[in-house]
């Protein structure tokens, strides 16, 4: 220890001389920031720096030594607390640490669980660091501010052929040029790693395309058509990265260009700046939201929280290292006699505590901490105390003082946590349930009761509820032509009419084509002469108009009859049930009538009721991700009046049973029926409807189409 002091006391009257020697001036005051902000979203998670002087010019990259590790290089800045992660950002963004080094300037450590790309920008005076999370292959998500973008542009389509690519001294360029600012879209997907650039209502001329780069860890950029409109046009530019690494966007009226700096990651020497020891969290109350996550009640793997050193030393005694650890965490260290070592390590920024239990566990020691007394003893004498001290505590237990506690339940039921609590008691202890007030009576030690209340503390908590809404839509159209021809004919010739024959025989001669009364066929409508000799009139008409021509004498006519019917509709039917039920919890809705059936049996009629109408039975299940499993069956009963059998209606069913996972607020579909009837019916005169053209006197037809649609959508919300 005496010789690590003298180098420290060497090494600086040797940079006084150095400085002074030199005739080095006072360095200028440094500058100042006021706040530092985490702020996530859904596609990235933004570090908003806000000066309260100004400040020079942000530098970032990644750590060589630590892949994870992005330093923000602040300059000479006396910087602000340090800034909190928030607690819903766990996926990307792990810790954050202030590093101070040579001549005042410091830097910001950010600790990621991975490398992801970023980009620095400037906005409103402020710096906004923006680190691009990067997305599953099946995600497509949109950030605030592009969907803010959209809503309020109005721009057409452009046309883009292509990108130009541009091999600069210190960055590479890709350049799409649109004539305006364009609206755009930024996310990172992995496996392999690609930056993705959307730029809406924008149309690609031509396949897509593929550059080969090669410079700035950029491989290649890929070009194409993602989406057509409506709504909106997208074409997508796809980097393919060799690594995680600084991008920029430059977005104005001539184009957009994303640039890649050709910059390699850096290494940072700077210590840790000291800060305030770990306080521990405070307890909050557990709300209905935290229901679906996993809490710790013990957990015995070791946590280090404290503040990072990089230690060097070689050969160094261990009793001067502990001393020194000791000295710099503020603790009292004991050393049982017989604690003998030394070190040797070369660390870069580990936790003081870690780097203790290290130093510890390679010389075959271990320590306990009693209040601020560190002591550090050989580990089979701490193991034989140890177990000294668990046959202590178990004679206490034994015949410790026995105490009793009464827990009243709100939520779970006393004879559901009776198996869970039975196993945590000790031999002596004693558990009694009292289900009319839903009470759990313990008996037993303390340290026992202690452990009970907790698991009762985590036990008994609110059930989620979750709503559940079935909407079932019912689209029908239908489509009905028809059209029928009737016509009949007289011809006479009779000396009566003075146009006989001038033959013996025949004489004269009647021709009737008259020959279907409508009175004996009702069909179509009647005619002059009491029928017609094509009687085939439309199926059903509302429309029909009838022609009669004779001659003056009245010794040949012609009567001919049309009819004709064309109709179309559309309807809708939607229902809609809600309901909501607790998590796990068999929810039920019915609405309709009942019908009642009456069969007859040995004399006797029993009279059933059948239900006619829209039935949900469904259960939720609330997953750790906030997503939701659901077993539903849904059924849309209805009579039939217009059918009846004996008096009672008949049922027509439409019913759907199905277990489906689904989004927190999301809708699904989770059945459909489509049904489409087109027929066509002729209604026709053997043989002559044949002949070409005057065929059609001798037939008639009707055309049906109909469609139905029928489609089951269900929407699950967890009642916040």
């Amino acid at each position: 220890m005496k010789r690590i002091v003298q180098r420290l006391v060497l090494a600086v009257g040797a940079l006084s001389l150095v400085l002074a020697g030199a005739g080095l001036q006072t360095p200028a005051p440094l500058a100042s920031l006021a706040k530092i902000s985490v702020l996530p979203s859904r596609v990235n998670v933004r570090i908003v720096l806000e000066p309260s002087s100004a400040v020079p010019n942000l530098t970032a990259a990644y750590d060589k030594d630590f892949p994870s590790r992005l330093v923000l290089d602040l300059g000479r800045v006396q910087p602000p607390a340090v800034p909190a992660v928030p607690a819903d950002e766990p996926a990307l963004v792990k810790g954050l640490i202030f590093l101070a080094g040579a001549d005042s300037r410091t830097s910001l450590l950010v600790d990621l669980i991975g490398p992801v790309p970023f980009r620095v920008s400037t906005e409103g005076g402020k710096t906004v660091v923006e680190l691009t999370k990067i997305l599953a292959a099946d995600q497509y998500l949109v950030s605030a501010e592009t969907q803010a973008a959209l809503n309020q542009s109005k721009d057409r389509d452009v046309t883009l052929s292509g990108v130009e690519v541009a091999d600069k001294s210190d960055r590479t360029d890709v350049t799409a040029r649109l004539g305006r600012k364009a609206v755009t879209n930024i996310f990172a997907l992995g496996d392999p790693l690609r930056l993705v650039v959307d730029i809406y209502d924008t149309v690609l001329t031509g396949p897509m395309k593929t550059s080969p780069i090669g410079t700035s860890g950029l491989e290649q950029v890929k070009i194409g058509q993602f989406k057509t409109a409506p709504p909106r046009s997208v074409t997508r530019l796809v980097f393919e990265l060799a690594a995680a690494q600084a991008y920029s966007v430059t977005n104005e009226a001539s184009g957009l260009t994303i640039s890649f700096p050709k910059s390699p990651a850096v290494v940072r020497d700077e210590k840790p700046m000291l800060a305030e020891p770990p306080q521990a969290p405070a307890k909050t109350e557990q709300k209905a939201d935290d229901a679906g996550k996993s809490r710790t009640v013990h957990d015995a793997q070791e946590k280090y929280t404290g503040e990072l050193i990089s230690p060097r030393f070689k050969d160094a005694d261990l009793r001067d290292v502990v001393l020194w650890l000791g000295e710099f965490a503020g603790l009292n260290v004991v050393f049982d006699p017989e604690v003998r070592g030394s070190v040797t390590v070369n660390f870069d920024l580990i936790p003081w505590d870690q780097f203790l239990d290290i130093i510890l566990k390679i010389n075959n020691l271990g320590k306990t901490l009693e209040g601020n007394v560190l002591r550090i003893a050989s580990v089979a004498k701490l193991a034989e105390e140890e177990k000294s001290q668990q046959s202590l505590r178990d004679a206490k237990e034994q015949s410790g003082s026995m105490q009793t506690k009464i827990f009243t339940l709100s939520y779970a039921k006393s004879k559901d946590v009776m198996d869970i609590l039975k196993g945590k008691k000790s031999a002596r202890g004693e558990l009694v349930t009292d289900d009319r007030t839903n009470t759990v009576i313990v008996t037993d030690v303390k340290e026992k009761l202690d452990l009970i209340e907790s698991l009762v503390a985590t036990l008994d908590t609110s059930t989620p509820q979750v709503q559940i809404e079935a909407r079932i839509v019912e689209a029908t159209s239908s489509f009905v032509q028809n059209l029928g021809i009737q016509w009949g004919a007289k011809v006479i010739a009779d000396p009566f009419y003075g146009n006989q024959t001038s033959l013996q025989f025949p004489n004269k001669v009647l021709v009737d084509g008259a020959m279907i009364p409508q009175g004996i066929v009702t069909k179509g409508i009647g005619g002059p002469l009491g029928g017609y000799a094509v009687n085939l009139p439309a199926p059903s008409f509302n429309s029909a108009v009838g022609l009669s021509f004779a001659n003056v004498l009245d010794t040949f006519r012609l009567d001919v009859a049309l009819s004709a019917l064309e109709t179309s509709g559309d309807g809708k039917i939607q229902s809609t049930e809600r309901i909501t039920t607790q998590n796990n919890k068999e929810g039920y809705v019915n609405q309709g009538r009942q019908i009642p059936v009456q069969t007859s049996a040995n004399f006797t009629v029993t009279t059933q009721y059948v239900n006619a109408g829209l039935e949900l039975r469904v259960t939720p299940q609330i997953t750790a991700e906030g997503t939701i499993i659901m077993t539903i069956e849904i059924k849309n009963d209805a009579a039939d009046f217009g059918n009846l059998v004996n008096g009672i209606p008949p049922i027509t069913t439409q019913s759907a049973k199905t277990t489906v996972t689904v989004a927190d607020g999301g809708t699904t579909v989770i059945g459909g029926v489509y049904r489409i009837e087109d027929s066509i019916t002729h209604d026709r005169v053997p043989f002559l409807h044949q002949i070409p053209i005057l065929g059609n006197l001798f037939k008639s037809f009707s055309k049906t189409k109909s469609n139905r649609e029928l489609l089951i959508f269900i929407t699950p919300r967890i009642q916040k």
